[in-house]
């Protein structure tokens, strides 16, 4: 039986110094990032060589940076470029069939104008016509067909 890895969260010790290049292992990142981190807040002793990171600080700094997860309301897409969900521009989207009872919301983002998508149901559908302007287009044909 193989056990699986711990996750790089559980490798960081409260208790313990780190160098640069140890806490870019731990995390899988580049050491360039881990000093870009330093540069934007992650606390450091930097009246020594090598630069330490206390395990307390950088478990803090990485808690502090991750955010919180985000749920679409039924009229909103997700915006990948923003990275928050957006009522379409101009209250308009457009409907594209997948599959018997899913589809894609395609819509334009009214901050940045790039395209958000979102996969709904078919029942789903008809709630959403009351609040935006749907139009329901014919489905792309992959290339097998």
């Amino acid at each position: 039986m193989t056990r699986r890895p711990k996750s790089s969260r559980h490798r960081i010790n409260i208790h313990r110094g780190y160098s640069v290049d140890e806490v870019a292992r731990a995390r899988g990142v580049a050491k360039g990032t881990v000093r870009r981190w330093t540069k934007s807040g992650l606390p450091s002793i930097t009246d020594q060589k090598p630069l330490l990171i206390l395990g307390e600080d950088l478990v803090e700094f990485l808690a502090k940076r991750k955010a919180p997860s985000q749920r679409c309301s039924p009229f909103e897409c997700y915006c990948v470029k923003c990275r928050a969900p957006r009522k379409p521009l101009g209250d308009m989207a457009e409907y594209i069939p997948l599959a018997p009872k899913t589809g894609n919301l395609r819509a334009i983002c009214p901050v940045c104008s790039r395209l958000m998508h979102k996969r709904i149901r078919c029942d789903a559908l008809e709630p959403l016509r009351e609040v935006l302007t749907v139009t329901i287009t014919e489905p792309i044909s992959s290339l097998t067909e």
